[in-house]
């Protein structure tokens, strides 16, 4: 049999699924893959019309789900579907509400051939480790199956497809607001320097020789205790990626870092290793009373000294701010504008962000981020001094959005149970009370 798998991904992020597009070209040798930025049924037809069995897969991150739950549903009725991604694993049961056949809740290389063959009819879902799906009437969740990063391609030489290489995954930090912890999971696994080498050599092939990397501790690589930096292992990264010809970024996007990792040590092999002159790290909010709330683990000082350092050794730090966090008083937001501006006028960059409710996270089911007045009155001061970038605006919208789509189908029951309603959320339940199943309850939700 022929397999025709068409990856569904979004705005030109074609990237995204070149581990997985790589997994399935390396386990199955009869399988095609192709990626594709729009609706994936006209493409999955014409396969079927040459004698494939086609099969569509999902890339969902949260916003992704929201603006494009109709077409999802669509595809489910016509061939065999299954998603991967941020949404699929914090909220698989909505996902399989649609019709989608799996849900992937873990890491996607090991289950995705085998995943591929379920869909294909040549062996069950229960068979395929780190999958959700429904059978029965209720939910099932196989097991979990952890993925060796050397094992498996960050890239696609057959798809030109080349990513930033994936160098760490899982975090031990228990962040309440993130996804990554909650979804790679606590085990933290590396990719070595020589598998890096490897790729890095068909990247400079391929003519592209800027080299970044994915990691939700940039600064954490191959750390002994992930708490504190190993140096010579970054040293050798970076190396290995100029060896090869490359030009290695680390501790920029999306390899941001946390503060107690930028030390002097570190920036030292940095500054003289690597291509960027921004580091990229966390603080999230100027209360020391949220950050112990969001289980942050450091404080506001720690991130005062890494900018500091960052400076001495000629890089502009870009630090994380999220307004909205849950619980935030006035005070907090007070606090919070001290040391924005404090930051600023050292030369800091503000990336400022709204809380968003993220499925799958302690704080999926918290209200949305708000953004303060006292904000909005600051903001044009700090724009004035071009010390804040990012899409904080945009993202309160979205917030109220993802907390209706939480409220409106919670838990994974046998049957939604809308929590309470609330009026700002009528346009979403009015929406997807059909895609989700959500009928009388839903119907009295949409009228406020």
């Amino acid at each position: 049999m022929k397999l025709g798998v068409v990856v569904r991904v979004a705005y030109g992020a074609r990237n995204a699924a070149a581990p997985i597009a790589s997994a399935i070209l390396k386990e199955l040798g009869n399988a095609r893959v192709f990626v594709v930025e729009e609706d994936p049924v006209p493409v999955a037809a014409r396969l079927e019309e040459r004698g494939f069995k086609a099969v569509i897969l999902y890339s969902l991150s949260t916003p992704l789900f929201l603006e494009i739950a109709e077409e999802v549903a669509a595809a489910a009725r016509r061939f065999p579907v299954a998603a991967g991604g941020p949404h699929a694993s914090g909220a698989y049961w909505q996902v399989l509400r649609l019709g989608v056949r799996a849900a992937v809740v873990g890491d996607g290389e090991p289950a995705a051939p085998l995943l591929v063959e379920a869909l294909a009819g040549e062996r069950s879902l229960s068979e395929v480790p780190n999958i959700a799906y429904s059978e029965g009437g209720s939910f099932k969740v196989t097991r979990r199956v952890y993925a060796d990063l050397d094992e498996y391609e960050p890239h696609s030489v057959e798809l030109g497809l080349y990513p930033p290489i994936e160098i760490m995954r899982g975090c031990t930090h228990r962040c309440t607001f993130c996804e990554i912890p909650y979804q790679a999971g606590p085990r933290v696994r590396f990719r070595s320097v020589e598998s890096v080498a490897r790729a890095v050599r068909d990247y400079v092939r391929a003519g592209r020789l800027d080299i970044r990397f994915v990691a939700p501790v940039g600064f954490a690589y191959m750390s002994r205790n992930l708490r504190e930096p190993n140096v010579e292992a970054i040293e050798s990264l970076l190396l290995a990626v100029r060896r090869e010809g490359g030009r290695p970024y680390l501790g920029t996007f999306p390899s941001e870092t946390r503060p107690e990792f930028v030390t002097d040590e570190v920036l030292r092999v940095v500054a003289r290793l690597a291509y960027n002159r921004k580091i990229a790290m966390g603080l999230q909010t100027g209360s020391e009373d949220l950050l112990a709330a969001i289980r942050r683990g450091h404080g506001v000082e720690e991130v005062i000294e890494a900018s500091r350092r960052a400076l001495r050794h000629g890089f502009r730090p870009i630090v994380d701010i999220i307004f909205g966090l849950p619980g935030e008083t006035e005070r907090d937001v007070e606090e919070n504008i001290r040391v924005m501006e404090r930051l600023a006028s050292m030369g800091a960059k503000l990336r400022l962000h709204t809380f968003m409710p993220l499925p799958g996270t302690p704080l999926a089911r918290s209200p949305p981020g708000r953004i303060h007045p006292l904000y909005r009155k600051v903001i044009p001061r700090l724009k004035a001094r071009y010390a804040v970038e990012g899409y904080w605006e945009e993202q309160e919208e979205l917030a109220r959005k993802i907390h209706c789509l939480m409220a409106l189908d919670p838990l994974p029951t046998r049957s939604p149970r809308p929590a309470k309603p609330r009026a700002s959320c009528g346009d979403i339940w009015a929406r997807f009370r059909r895609l989700l199943g959500v009928e009388e309850e839903a119907a009295a939700a949409s009228k406020g």
